[in-house]
């Protein structure tokens, strides 16, 4: 956590046990966030420049989430979900739908701005973390079972999602301006799938 983080959340209460959170409150902290990244980038955002454009307090933020990091994260990552084989053999279909989800996660101009200094502090934030590992993780077990990507003990990601969602992070930190456009999901799809037959790739499809 920032220094200004420890600063803005000493004091802080925590909820009361059972209190419902106002839904209101929740929906201008996020939307303030999403506004006030494209406008500082994350560096700079600060938790009281968020609650002075939300109209509500650090505290309140505190009670919902543990600081910048958790909340930047659920703020910009979109909660799209990895979709589920449908079981019509077309495995070209699946992965694409599997690449284009990543790229619905991180081609937004908030997403850009704010991860490589989210990354950052997700280092240090075990909780966003998990946040992160569990939303790439998605429905991934059923391609894990279905296209044999297995996974050792040790590994909480199947090479599939580090291999798309990889490639999706690399072209936003380091070549910045490179697009994840229909080229990209394209050239993803037929460079995983060249590993099936072609007949197996295309079985289902007319």
């Amino acid at each position: 956590m920032t220094a200004e983080g420890r600063k803005e959340g000493k004091g802080s209460a925590p909820s009361t046990p059972g209190r419902p959170r106002d839904g209101r409150i929740d929906a201008a902290i996020i939307a303030a966030t999403r506004e006030l990244i494209l406008q500082t980038g994350y560096p700079a955002l600060s938790l009281s420049a968020i609650a002075a454009r939300a109209g509500t307090t650090t505290a309140a933020i505190y009670r919902r989430w543990s600081g910048k990091a958790q909340l930047v994260h659920e703020a910009v990552l979109s909660a799209e979900t990895i979709p589920t084989p449908d079981g019509s053999g077309d495995i070209r279909a699946d992965i694409r739908a599997l690449v284009e989800t990543v790229r619905a996660i991180f081609d937004r101009p908030e997403v850009r701005v704010a991860l490589p200094g989210l990354i950052a502090d997700t280092v240090a934030a075990p909780e966003v973390h998990s946040m992160m590992i569990d939303r790439l993780a998605g429905n991934l077990a059923a391609f894990e079972s279905r296209y044999g990507q297995q996974r050792r003990d040790d590994d909480q990601l199947p090479m599939l999602a580090e291999v798309v969602a990889g490639t999706a992070i690399f072209r936003i930190l380091i070549r910045r301006d490179a697009a994840l456009d229909d080229t990209w999901v394209n050239e993803m799809t037929e460079m995983i799938t060249d590993r099936w037959p072609p007949e197996q790739a295309s079985n289902g499809r007319s």
